[in-house]
């Protein structure tokens, strides 16, 4: 038999070599510790500044009359809505809502703001339905915490659990907040949310009535658009207006309303957590802010999928009680042995090496 490949190096001494480097990897990996990471400071400041949030909401809402559901909110932050109200505007998953209730995800957003490149006084857009009031709060503590600036739209209709109490959504949780000293932001302008951008599709016919009623009490602009195309042209200006005729430094969207996450199948595939650019396409005019802004060249985190963006942050899913603050995996980074990784791949070359001279 004719041996068309001839090894350079003994076999013996290739099986040492790829011991070696089987034992390394094992070796470098058990070797693995865990570090704060460098912005730890600021990530504990904000997710306590989340859960002070929490606690003068959960007061208000109790001084409102308002009961809470412990059975659906069994951390009591006071912003778990019920199944169904009259600006319900979609099905939604109980686990993923209490999950962003997690003051974590505060500290995530410094993480992710970081990351992204922004620094002190840069305007931070966002757009959020109150499908994750807890999301909303954690992306404005991160912004105090990192004195960044921050534009909000909000969009009065909510999925099931979450801010659907017609008196209490964000719109009053963010006043209570400001009254309190917590939060110093008001929104840059509201929209009813549901579809089209227009608070119709509804479960209940009041629905609509109710919804504009909500937007009109918040005195601020209101988004009532022809349709979804023209909502998010509308909600490019604004923003821009508001940074003195600058795009924002980066775009955070919250949920699912439709003119920032859009209504189109590429929607469905846009990545969450931090973009900073994407293969997904779209030419659509319902293609969302998410999409019109990227392709600007600005910065996209997008806060949907729950349960998958919290187990790849090292947030805990569903905690009850939540997790002390600065304990998550969220709040460090792991950190392996450059030395070891060193040697393992010093020992590993020399095997070879010696194979190539004795062969």
């Amino acid at each position: 038999m004719i041996n068309w490949v001839k090894p350079t190096s003994p076999r013996k001494l290739l099986i040492v070599a790829l011991c070696l480097a089987l034992a390394g990897v094992y070796l470098v990996e058990s070797t693995v510790v865990k570090v704060k990471h460098p912005h730890f400071p600021e990530q504990v400041a904000a997710a306590k500044l989340m859960q002070e949030a929490l606690d003068v909401l959960k007061q208000t809402r109790q001084e409102l009359g308002i009961p809470i559901n412990k059975e659906l909110d069994p951390n009591e932050t006071g912003i778990i809505g019920e199944t169904f109200t009259a600006i319900t505007s979609s099905q939604g998953n109980l686990e993923a809502k209490r999950t962003s209730t997690n003051p974590a995800f505060a500290a995530l957003l410094v993480r992710l703001f970081h990351e992204a490149g922004l620094e002190k006084g840069d305007v931070v857009a966002i757009g959020a339905s109150g499908s994750f009031p807890g999301l909303i709060l954690a992306t404005l503590a991160a912004c105090e915490a990192l004195e960044l600036q921050p534009l909000v739209v909000y969009s009065v209709g909510s999925s099931m659990y979450g801010a659907n109490l017609p008196e209490f959504t964000f719109i009053h949780m963010l006043a209570y907040l400001r009254e309190q000293g917590i939060l110093p932001y008001e929104l840059l302008a509201v929209s009813l949310g549901g579809d089209n951008d227009r608070g119709e599709g509804m479960f209940f016919p009041e629905s609509q009535d109710l919804m504009l009623e909500i937007a009109q009490s918040a005195g601020l602009p209101i988004i009532f658009a022809e349709n979804t195309g023209a909502s998010i042209a509308h909600r490019l200006e604004l923003y821009k207006k508001a940074n003195h005729d600058q795009p924002p430094s980066c775009f955070v969207n919250v949920g699912g309303a439709t003119p920032n996450y859009g209504n189109t199948n590429a929607s469905l595939n846009f990545p969450n957590g931090l973009v900073l650019s994407s293969s997904i396409r779209t030419a659509d005019p319902e293609r969302g802010l998410i999409f019109e802004y990227l392709e600007q060249g600005v910065p996209v985190i997008h806060l949907l999928n729950i349960r998958d963006l919290a187990l790849k942050s090292g947030i805990t899913i569903d905690p009850v009680p939540f997790p002390p603050i600065g304990t998550e995996d969220v709040y460090f980074q792991t950190q392996h042995n450059k030395y070891l990784i060193w040697i393992i791949f010093a020992l590993v070359a020399g095997a070879l090496f010696l194979g190539k001279e004795y062969k």
